[in-house]
């Protein structure tokens, strides 16, 4: 099985404590969603089983409304808060760096504050919805996006597959 590894941080002042985020306690989490990502059928698709690897890496940056904000306006043109940000260094570049055979798929940035409002119209806990915005992350940087309608399901059919397998193994 493909290996993998990622850094998990903060890029503001947002406070973690505030919403009982522990980092280590989501390295351990997250690590299982990525077993379980690596290991689907449905992922043979991405561009990432085509070339000549054996490890993937990305960061993890958590941050407050008001910097998603400015990043979702600066790069997308979209002048509000939004969720999750991915910005895919592998699956957007055919001219992808690959170093040691490890390739570096890029970023996801989730806004906790936009987690938090969110949660319960997902029916969700935060730390349920923050794994779920990681995963849908992590899919955008396998190369899995959702322009269409059909593209989204397959997307979303992916990671509640994910999410459903990482809880049925982590109770």
């Amino acid at each position: 099985m493909m290996k993998s590894s990622f850094s998990i941080g903060k890029i503001d002042d947002i406070n973690l404590r505030k919403y009982n985020i522990k980092l280590p306690d989501y390295k351990s989490k997250i690590k299982l969603i990525l077993e379980n990502i690596l290991s689907l059928s449905e992922l043979k698709l991405s561009k990432i089983f085509n070339v000549d690897i054996n490890k993937i890496r990305f960061d993890i940056a958590f941050c407050n409304d008001e910097t998603i904000q400015n990043i979702n306006r600066d790069y997308r043109g979209k002048n509000r808060p939004t969720d999750v940000i991915t910005f895919s260094l592998f699956a957007d570049d055919n001219d992808a760096i690959i170093y040691r055979k490890t390739a570096d798929l890029g970023q996801i940035i989730v806004s906790v504050e936009t987690a938090d409002k969110q949660k319960e119209e997902n029916n969700n806990t935060l730390e349920k919805e923050i794994l779920t915005l990681i995963t849908h992350g992590v899919l955008h940087l396998l190369g899995f996006d959702h322009q269409t309608k059909k593209e989204y399901d397959f997307v979303v059919e992916v990671q509640n597959k994910v999410l459903k397998n990482y809880e049925q193994i982590s109770i």
